[in-house]
């Protein structure tokens, strides 16, 4: 079983996917850019802010699934060019703090995007009370 995940606090599919699907206790994000949740457009320009927008992105659709920033286990990050590497991880070290998930980097062709992030992250499953 699973189910689609959808939030406008997140940047909207701009192609046959959905922002996330949930699959018993796991929280599959696709991949997140830098774009600005309200609007759509790129804003950031410095690859620390696109890290960190996507990063927020990921977050707000975890949100949305009933997880949590901490229930990040893995992220996949996708740079335009390794020469960002530095810069990325300073971004992404801030973001998560001590809380560091598992994650790849690697190089890839991403048009004009200089970064993208997909994630797995865990929620706690809800129990049925008992009577």
């Amino acid at each position: 079983m699973k189910s689609a995940v959808r939030t406008t606090q997140a940047p909207r599919p701009v192609a046959a996917y959905e922002q996330a699907v949930v699959s018993g206790n796991l929280i599959f994000v696709s991949g997140q850019v830098a774009s600005n949740p309200a609007t759509g457009s790129i804003d950031a320009t410095l690859i620390e802010d696109q890290v960190t927008q996507a990063l927020r992105n990921i977050e707000a659709i975890v949100k949305a699934a009933g997880g949590k920033k901490a229930g990040i286990v893995r992220c996949g990050v996708f740079l335009a060019d390794l020469n960002d590497f530095a810069a990325m991880n300073r971004a992404y070290q801030d973001f998560f703090g001590d809380s560091l998930p598992a994650r790849t980097t690697v190089q890839a062709g991403l048009g004009t995007l200089r970064v993208e992030i997909d994630a797995i992250a865990v929620r706690r499953r809800t129990r049925p009370r008992r009577a």
